[in-house]
């Protein structure tokens, strides 16, 4: 293959986005991924007849004003809404012992929850708000602040601080029991202000229009091929070699790999704080009949065991006192792959566990801790287990072999590189450790790095 303006490392979600934004005003642009489908942390896979996602729960930013981030990447990338064919949640909810907090599309909602369980932290929980909306979160410039500081001086009573940290820090947090605030700002408008929803057909439906739109411009996509290494000549980058030894001529690298992963594609070290220690198991349950069938209405439920909420690394393998449930076929308009109902169940995991079992061991941990949270879904739901027809598991380990990212870190790296800038001339970072979060955000960051830099 000839030489290329960018080559591209990563065809997840910020790695197409930046390819068709580039391949749209005329740059020769080549992708690359190990994998043979892409979509990176949120792809899919095949099995016989059917399809199943990885990674998504949901997408958010559903918004339909013009100046939502959706609205943006749209038309960045010039894709009609209509393509992606996104249905909102019906609604979903915060759950803590006793005390729930329900949310739907309409923020409205959400504040009359929290009237009603927390009264006396209505006018705090404003304040809060407010905060977060004048928030410059995409500012480069602004250093890490702590959620639970804001929170603090918001005056937020501690429970009521704890229900909100939990599903936005489930979604995105790459720090263990705190949240650089302005991404905190980010997700919390994403997910509350904005809204969830998911595409009708999985994520399958949503690459294809990526990857069609890449190709329509002129894009060169290679799957299955991964970057070994990537090459400097007197300082600068000149290319990358590819997993068979081929060399790629190239004037600028846009590394969606991650940080880390990426210096060591340079054969640099980086500080052992570079990578990400927070991990997670992900289960999908499929089922003979809906969940709501048993009582489980809600799109999403994030669930805490206690009044105060622990977000780090367990102990032991797998940490089942939170966890977050997604049910697709409670987002009204979604079309499970051959029509069988399932649950996804996503809980804390550690990484040095999952990665220091033998073989054997390493199935029989599988087999227990789906055992437990089928235990855990019978206790909340009576009667569903006797509907599970199937079920498997994603580990950090898994996560690791298939995506490549160190400790198989779903959110990256805790240092963020916000302008994606690098020390390497013609090299930029793009996607999670860039710091946007989500799939609208990793498409985003896609579009501003390219925008920001390359746009010339």
């Amino acid at each position: 293959m000839g030489k290329v303006d960018v080559i591209i490392i990563g065809a997840g979600l910020s790695g197409l986005a930046a390819g068709i934004r580039l391949s749209q005003f005329g740059s020769r642009v080549r992708i690359f991924d190990k994998q043979r489908y892409a979509g990176g942390m949120n792809s899919y896979y095949r099995r016989g007849d059917r399809v199943y996602d990885v990674g998504l729960h949901a997408m958010t930013n559903y918004s339909l004003e013009r100046s939502s981030p959706l609205s943006v990447m749209l038309r960045q990338l010039r894709i009609r809404r209509d393509e992606l064919e996104l249905v909102p949640q019906r609604h979903s909810r915060v759950l803590f012992v006793d005390v729930d907090l329900e949310f739907d599309n309409d923020f409205e909602t959400f504040r009359g929850s929290v009237s009603r369980s927390f009264p006396g932290d209505l006018a705090a929980f404003d304040r809060f708000v407010a905060r977060i909306r004048e928030d410059d979160s995409f500012n480069p410039a602004l250093g890490f602040e702590s959620t639970r500081a804001v929170m603090r001086d918001a005056g937020l009573s501690v429970e009521l601080s704890e229900m909100l940290l939990c599903p936005v820090m489930y979604y995105g947090s790459s720090w263990p029991d705190d949240m650089d605030f302005h991404q905190y700002c980010v997700l919390f408008t994403s997910m509350f202000l904005e809204g969830l929803c998911r595409p009708a057909d999985g994520m399958e439906s949503l690459i294809g229009v990526l990857t069609r739109r890449f190709s329509e411009n002129g894009g060169e996509l290679s799957l299955g091929s991964a970057v070994r290494s990537i090459e400097l000549s007197d300082g600068r980058v000149s290319g990358v070699v590819d997993s068979s030894g081929g060399f790629h001529g190239c004037d600028v690298v846009l590394s969606c790999a991650g940080y880390p992963e990426t210096l060591d594609l340079l054969h640099r070290q980086y500080a052992r704080d570079m990578v990400g220690e927070l991990g997670f198991t992900e289960s999908l349950f499929e089922l003979s009949r809906p969940a709501c069938d048993f009582g489980l209405a809600d799109s999403i439920v994030f669930y805490n065991g206690s009044s105060s909420f622990s977000y780090g690394v367990p102990a032991e393998g797998v940490e089942l006192s939170s966890y977050v449930l997604c049910v697709p076929g409670n987002f009204p308009g979604v079309r499970e792959s051959g029509g069988v109902p399932s649950i996804r169940m996503t809980a804390l995991a550690s990484p040095e566990y999952w990665k220091g079992l033998s073989g054997e061991d390493y199935k029989k941990a599988k087999t227990t801790f789906l055992r437990d949270e089928l235990n855990i879904l019978e206790s909340k739901y009576p009667g569903i287990s006797q509907a599970v027809v199937s079920s498997e598991a994603f580990t950090p380990r898994t996560i690791e072999r298939y995506t490549g990212r160190l400790n198989g870190a779903v959110y990256g790296s805790p240092v963020k590189m916000k302008d994606g800038v690098t020390d390497i001339p013609g090299l930029l970072i793009c996607g999670t450790d860039q710091g946007f979060l989500g799939i609208v955000g990793s498409m985003l960051s896609g579009i501003v790095v390219v925008n920001r830099h390359l746009m010339t």
